[in-house]
C-alpha cells in the first residue's frame, strides 16, 4: 500500500506496517517512531528538501546501509526503509511536532555515526545498541532480570551480570523497560554493592522517567506493582576520574554478582590468593623456627615452594631481620626485590609470588646471625610428593628439619630417620 502526501511542508509520522509513504514537492519531514510488533516501512521522497527525524530516546538496533538507501532498524524491530536515502537529511534528537531540532547531519555523516562508510556497491550492515540523547546517538544497555539459582540477577544485553568497560566522559544509557527489571531500579556505586554494603550512588548519573529528568529516590517509588511508566532510563557518565564502578539494585542486593565497570582501561589491584601461611619465630640466635598446623616445631627447614603460587611468611622473631635471598649469607645484601613485600621484617607478614622462570635455590637469613639460615627450593611440579627429611642439628650452614609445603601428610615407617611430607593445609 502507498500513501501520497501533498505539495506543502508535510510533517509525516510513518505508523502503518506494509505502507510505502510517498512526498511530493514540499520540504517533508519524517518522524521515525517505533511501532508494536515487526512493523516495516518504506519512504520514498527525492524532491525538495527532506529531513528524517529521530526523537529523543530512539533507538537503533541495527542498519543496512547502500550508497543511496539506507535500512534502519528500531525498538520493537520495527524497520524503515529510506529510498533515495541521499537526498535527505538526518536529524539526530529533534521533533518538529515540539519545534525541537536536533543535530543535523547529511547522509554520509549519518552513516559515519555507525563507524561506517557509504559502500560504492552493494551493502554495509551493523548491529548495534544506540539510543539517541541529547542530540547524539548513544551507547544503550537494555537492563533485563532473570530468576537465577542463587537468586534475582541483572543481565546487560542479554549476558548475565557482564562487567563493563567504558571511557570517561562519554554517556552510557541503561534501559530498564523491561518487565523483568520493573521491581529492580539500578544504579551506580564505587562501592561493591552500593547502599547494601555502606556505599552510596555516585552523583554522576542521572534518571529518567516518561522522558523527564528526576531524582534516584522518586526514580526507584516508579518500581512497584501499583506503577507504569515508559522510557525508564539511568543515564551514566564516567568521569576522568572514576576508576572501578558497580552497579547494583536500589532495592536487593547481590543482583549483579561481582561484576565491576572499569573506565579508561583500569587496571584494578588484585590481592593474590594465599598458597599457605608459615609461622616463624627464632630460637635464640640459633634458629628460625617454624610451626606447623599440628604444632609440631622445625628448626631452620627446607622450604619447597611452588612457582606461580604466593606464600606469606607471618614473622615474629624480634632482633632476627628475615630476609629471603639469592645468596647465603648474613647482612641484607642480595636480598630478593621482585614479586616480595616486606622483606627483612622482624614483626609483620613478608608476602613472596614465586617467579616463573630463574634460579631453582633462594635462602633465608637473619642479617645478623650466621647461624639462622635455611633453604628455599622453587619447583614446577604442583602436586609432586618431594620427600624430605630431619637432620640432626642446625649449627653453622645446617638447615636442621626440613619439609615440604605441597604433598600431603604421610610417614614412612620403614625409615628410621622419619621422613615426613606436608602438605600446603598443613602448613
Amino acid at each position: 500500500m502507498a500513501l501520497n502526501f501533498s505539495e506543502n511542508n508535510d510533517v509525516i509520522v510513518p505508523t502503518v506496517d506494509g505502507t510505502t509513504y510517498r512526498g511530493q514537492d514540499g520540504d517533508d519531514t519524517y518522524i521515525l517512531v517505533s511501532q508494536e510488533g515487526n512493523a516495516k516501512v518504506s519512504i520514498t521522497d527525492t524532491t525538495g528538501k527532506n529531513t528524517i527525524q529521530l526523537p529523543e530516546w530512539s533507538k537503533i538496533k541495527s542498519v543496512v546501509v547502500a550508497k543511496n538507501a539506507i535500512q534502519i532498524t528500531c525498538d520493537n524491530m520495527t524497520v524503515f526503509t529510506i529510498n533515495g536515502a541521499d537526498k535527505f537529511n538526518y536529524d539526530v534528537g529533534g521533533n518538529k511536532t515540539s519545534n525541537e531540532i536536533g543535530s543535523i547531519k547529511s547522509y554520509e555523516e549519518f552513516v559515519s555515526l555507525f563507524d561506517l562508510d557509504l559502500p560504492s556497491s552493494g551493502t554495509n550492515t551493523k548491529s548495534v545498541s544506540k539510543i539517541v540523547f541529547q542530540d547524539k546517538l548513544n551507547q544503550l544497555y537494555e537492563v533485563t532480570v532473570n530468576q537465577e539459582d542463587d537468586g534475582n540477577k541483572y543481565y546487560i544485553n542479554g549476558e548475565l551480570a557482564p562487567s563493563l568497560n567504558l571511557s570517561s566522559e562519554e554517556l552510557y544509557i541503561f534501559d530498564q523497560n523491561d518487565v523483568t527489571a520493573s521491581k529492580h531500579p539500578i544504579s551506580f556505586s564505587t562501592t561493591k554493592n552500593g547502599i547494601h554494603s555502606d556505599g552510596k550512588s555516585i552523583d554522576n548519573i542521572s534518571f529518567y522517567i516518561n522522558g523527564y529528568k528526576t531524582t534516584e529516590s522518586k526514580y526507584s517509588d516508579n518500581f512497584n506493582d501499583e506503577t507504569t511508566f515508559d522510557n525508564g532510563f539511568v543515564v551514566l557518565e564516567p568521569s576522568n576520574t572514576d576508576t572501578e564502578l558497580y552497579y547494583y539494585c536500589l532495592f536487593h542486593s547481590g543482583m549483579s554478582n561481582n561484576a565491576n565497570i572499569l573506565v579508561d582501561g583500569f587496571t584494578p589491584v588484585t590481592t593474590p590468593s594465599i598458597e599457605s601461611t608459615l609461622d616463624i619465630s627464632n630460637n635464640g640466635a640459633s634458629d628460625y623456627t617454624i610451626k606447623s598446623s599440628n604444632n609440631v616445631t622445625y628448626n631452620d627447614p627446607t622450604i619447597t615452594l611452588v612457582r606461580g603460587k604466593t606464600y606469606e611468611f607471618d614473622i615474629s622473631s624480634p632482633g632476627h631481620p628475615f630476609w629471603i635471598k639469592t645468596t647465603q649469607s648474613t647482612g641484607s645484601s642480595n636480598a630478593l626485590e621482585s614479586g616480595i613485600t616486606n622483606n627483612g621484617t622482624t614483626n609483620g607478614k613478608i608476602t613472596f609470588t614465586v617467579p616463573l622462570d630463574g634460579s631453582d635455590t633462594l635462602y633465608y637469613n637473619c642479617q645478623f646471625h650466621a647461624s639462622m639460615t635455611g633453604t628455599i627450593n622453587l619447583v614446577e611440579n604442583d602436586g609432586v610428593e618431594i620427600l624430605t627429611s630431619t637432620n640432626s642439628g642446625s649449627s653453622g650452614g645446617g638447615y636442621g628439619y626440613s619439609f615440604d609445603l605441597q604433598p600431603a601428610y604421610s610417614t614412612d615407617t620403614n625409615n628410621d630417620i622419619g621422613n615426613i611430607i606436608y602438605d600446603s593445609l598443613l602448613i
